[in-house]
């Protein structure tokens, strides 16, 4: 008896367990088919591994965009770039472009990262850059063809650079002289969290502090030695003490080197600084005290009569986006959000975009346009499905009150 009961039991788990399976592969077809076009686009994309250094993968993303652009009378234009670096900017034959929409396919994610798969979890689509960018440039896309047929499409311009990650060290002068006669910029990165638009952006200056001492054994002959860990040291002291919250302007050592062991007197050593500021003459002003630090020695060897040497050098540079920039748009997208019942608001951020370089050319800017999740940067890195929407008549109605 107790075996038939048995039997019975494994009979009784093997149905469920086909049941759920048959039920899992009709929720997947029937997901599948209602999926919206947008959606399948952004997972056409988000599967093809594009990090900045993915030439390749660069390249084949930019082979399933084009067509699309293409179907809507957009002609295409490839830029060469150095390092296998490429520009895609697209327009209307015959158009005069005024306003630029623009974004970016490469993304933080190495052709060896484990984040590699578009995956669809609840109201949330998990893959690597679905946010930065790739669902903002899909949304640029979905916006066009809202204008479809109109003579509005021919004051477009479309351009997709593929090093931004990076800080678009390939890209950003050629863009500037693309958008020369065009007015108004808006850039795609996804909106923060909670869905706030960017009003303003921080720029960037890294700098390399070298101090350079003299070796000696630390036990044998220590006087004949300058300690070039301690001379950074006293310097690195002095250069945190520079950031004032209050100005948005921060000043951090993320990166020290020096010595070589702990029997050698520090012959040389060295410190990365990152800057970040909103005003230029914060900036300015900020780069002159540095570098009156690093003239300065706090270390003196009285046996030798000589101190440490050290010098400053920059090795990147990104202009701010300072709010005044972003004034007259971020008033506008105000508007159209009370006309479609959408609640706007806007922050400043410490990170950069595109709009850095932009804000160089005097153009109106605004930034964060894109449809928003979490994680970014990360493994968890997600869409809130819903966001595309949101965001798509909000662009909409932000363009048609720039149009007016």
């Amino acid at each position: 008896m107790n075996q038939v009961k048995k039997k019975l039991q494994r009979v009784a788990k093997g149905t469920l367990l086909a049941l759920a399976a048959v039920f899992i592969t009709w929720s997947v077809t029937v997901s599948a088919q209602t999926a919206p076009e947008w959606q399948a686009l952004l997972e056409r994309i988000v599967n093809i591994n594009s990090g900045t250094q993915n030439v390749e993968g660069l390249d084949a993303v930019r082979e399933v965009l084009m067509p699309e652009f293409e179907k809507l009378g957009f002609k295409a234009e490839i830029y060469d770039l150095d390092d296998g670096h490429k520009l895609l900017a697209m327009a209307v034959s015959g158009g005069e472009p005024e306003l630029l929409l623009m974004g970016h396919i490469d993304t933080v994610f190495k052709q060896d990262s484990a984040f590699q798969r578009f995956e669809v979890r609840g109201d949330k689509i998990f893959g690597p850059g679905i946010i930065d960018m790739k669902a903002g440039i899909i949304l640029i896309l979905e916006l066009l063809r809202k204008f479809e047929g109109t003579d509005q499409l021919k004051k477009f311009l479309v351009i997709l650079n593929d090093d931004e990650e990076i800080g678009s060290p390939y890209s950003h002068a050629l863009v500037k002289e693309l958008v020369a006669d065009a007015k108004t910029g808006l850039v795609f990165e996804p909106g923060l969290p909670g869905g706030a638009v960017v009003t303003s952006h921080s720029g960037v200056r890294w700098l390399t502090l070298s101090v350079q001492g003299k070796a000696s054994h630390a036990g044998l002959e220590p006087k004949k030695g300058i300690n070039a860990c301690v001379e950074l040291s006293h310097k690195v002291v002095e250069i945190s003490k520079l950031t004032e919250y209050s100005k948005k302007l921060t000043v951090n050592v993320g990166v020290i080197d020096g010595g070589t062991k702990p029997n050698v007197v520090c012959e040389h050593a060295e410190a990365m600084i990152d800057i970040r500021f909103v005003e230029r003459e914060d900036e300015k002003e900020t780069v002159r005290k540095i570098q009156d630090i690093t003239d300065r020695h706090y270390v003196y060897n009285d046996h030798l009569e000589a101190a440490p040497t050290a010098k400053l050098e920059a090795i990147v540079a990104i202009p701010s986006m300072p709010g005044s920039h972003t004034k007259r748009l971020y008033g506008l997208l105000k508007i159209a959000g009370e006309n479609i019942n959408q609640k706007v608001t806007g922050s400043h951020v410490g990170f950069t975009s595109d709009a850095n370089h932009l804000a160089d050319t005097g153009m109106d800017l605004l930034v964060g346009l894109g449809p928003y999740g979490e994680g970014m940067h990360t493994d968890g890195e997600f869409l809130t499905i819903s966001t595309f929407g949101e965001r798509l008549k909000l662009t909409e109605a932000l363009i048609k009150e720039i149009l007016k």
